[in-house]
């Protein structure tokens, strides 16, 4: 009868340090939890961040590159005036292209401020090709002048 009382109560004892030790556990997990939790937030929150960040770099680039282009534009329509009359013609056929090129541009980078965060990226590749597009045509445009 002793030997199962001694085993009842180290059973007892068994389960009561088994029972404290999954607390403990359970308490470190839960700090473990809450820490992992805090420093996703705040992951989450500094990648928001960079890419609002990244965003509005790109916007102010992209808006600087098309202010060079109408500066450009201007210089090719003052050469208007020191060209023959069918150079001029087709300088200001080239000139028409490049400003339709450039709406088209800043067209696509009025969408780009519209979108959210998280679809930037995509738009981005849509105005770096239409700026893409807008030198090549400069640049067209350049090498048809005598």
């Amino acid at each position: 009868m002793r030997a199962r009382l001694y085993s009842s109560r180290s059973i007892v004892w068994i389960a009561i340090a088994g029972m404290a030790l999954v607390m403990g556990a359970a308490r470190v997990s839960s700090a473990g939890t809450e820490t992992i939790t805090k420093e996703a937030k705040e992951t989450l929150e500094a990648t928001k961040q960079y890419t609002i960040e990244q965003k509005e770099a790109f916007q102010r680039k992209a808006q600087e590159e098309l202010a060079v282009v109408q500066k450009q534009i201007n210089l090719l329509r003052g050469k208007g005036h020191e060209v023959s009359a069918a150079a001029r013609a087709n300088l200001q056929k080239s000139i028409d292209e490049l400003e339709m090129k450039k709406d088209a541009a800043k067209h696509e980078l009025e969408q780009l401020r519209a979108v959210t965060d998280s679809k930037w990226a995509a738009m981005k590749t849509n105005v770096n090709s239409a700026l893409e597009d807008l030198k090549s045509s400069y640049q067209k445009a350049l090498s048809r002048l005598p």
